[in-house]
């Protein structure tokens, strides 16, 4: 018979890893530059905020460690080359971590920033279509991510494009008790996660997470919606430039209605694509793409040249696209 798996993580000693700098700090954890001292290993290791577990009560202290150690195993299980590779998962002495691979480069909010044309922004789609499959990837496995926005993009100096922070992902299938329990009270910028009776980041969450309802697959379509909204845009959606707001005012807003359409506020964008971000950013859920992988395939087809489903094409624009195939026969 196979062997089960095991209920609990592994006792690691401390000393196998050598501790170094804190590089980046989420709603829920902290993550150091590390080495594996076994291998001479670069990491990065993922720990819990310590202020966390001293401000909550024993409950919602082992509220968090569990939600931590469900993000470590949902990590670790999904493997795919542009979900951020897990090494180990494991505890020093109470205080569970993981080991990932150290990914050096840019989330892919300060990337669209330094970029001015639409161009230069168009470029990036390939980009977008990687993270596409890789969300398609996971929904395949039952997972969903719950916070993807662009900080949680990495785009690396060689190419390659990394979903991180799966901190609230959720496993479809498995009943989850701990989704009431709070870790972080509101934020002074829509763009930070939030977690609460609301889970996720306001500027990039569908209606249905606003109002703390139940969430399947098109959750994330409507995240990956809304960061090719922030792609086309140049900012986040409810967001002006430059300013910065209370995360519940923009809560109010997400529930209230839709932000500015896309075509309004970026008139050049090609009809198809403002289809693509229009579907995938429908409020009702039963609008949308039903997972990743259907706004995967029209975003490859739009790259391609190919025609888009979503888009009702007018027999102008079809004779247009006929011409530009065959220009060399015209």
């Amino acid at each position: 018979a196979e062997a089960p798996d095991f209920d609990e993580l592994a006792g690691v000693d401390a000393e196998t890893y050598a501790i170094g700098d804190e590089i980046a700090r989420g709603g829920m954890g902290r993550i150091f530059e590390g080495r594996d001292r076994r291998v001479g290993r670069t990491v990065a290791i993922k720990q819990i905020l310590a202020e966390l577990l001293k401000i909550y009560s024993d409950d919602e202290r082992e509220i968090m460690l569990r939600r931590f150690e469900r993000e470590a195993r949902i990590t670790a299980a999904l493997q795919h080359p542009s979900i951020i590779p897990v090494y180990e998962i494991g505890r020093f002495g109470e205080s569970p971590f993981l080991a990932m691979k150290r990914v050096v480069g840019e989330p892919l909010d300060d990337v669209i920033g330094s970029l001015d044309t639409m161009r230069d922004r168009l470029s990036l789609l390939p980009k977008l279509i990687a993270v596409a499959d890789a969300l398609a990837y996971a929904h395949e496995r039952g997972v969903i991510h719950r916070d993807l926005k662009p900080a949680n993009i990495l785009v690396g100096a060689h190419g390659e494009t990394v979903v991180i922070d799966w901190g609230l992902a959720k496993q479809l299938d498995i009943e989850d008790e701990d989704d009431s329990a709070p870790s972080v009270i509101d934020s002074d910028d829509g763009l930070k996660t939030v977690v609460g009776s609301v889970f996720g980041t306001p500027m990039y969450m569908p209606p249905e997470q606003a109002h703390g309802t139940e969430t399947d697959r098109r959750a994330d379509v409507y995240a990956l919606g809304a960061i090719l909204y922030h792609l086309f845009v140049g900012s986040a959606p409810y967001r002006e430039k430059g300013k910065k707001e209370r995360a519940h005012n923009v809560l109010d807003r997400l529930r209230a209605g839709p932000p500015a359409p896309v075509n309004e506020l970026q008139p050049d964008l090609p009809a198809d694509l403002v289809s693509i971000v229009e579907k995938a950013m429908a409020r009702d859920p039963a609008d949308r793409y039903a997972d990743a992988g259907e706004l995967a395939a029209d975003l490859r087809h739009f790259q391609s040249g190919k025609l888009v489903g979503v888009h009702a094409y007018s027999a102008g624009e079809l004779l247009r696209r006929w011409i530009r195939r065959h220009r060399a026969a015209v």
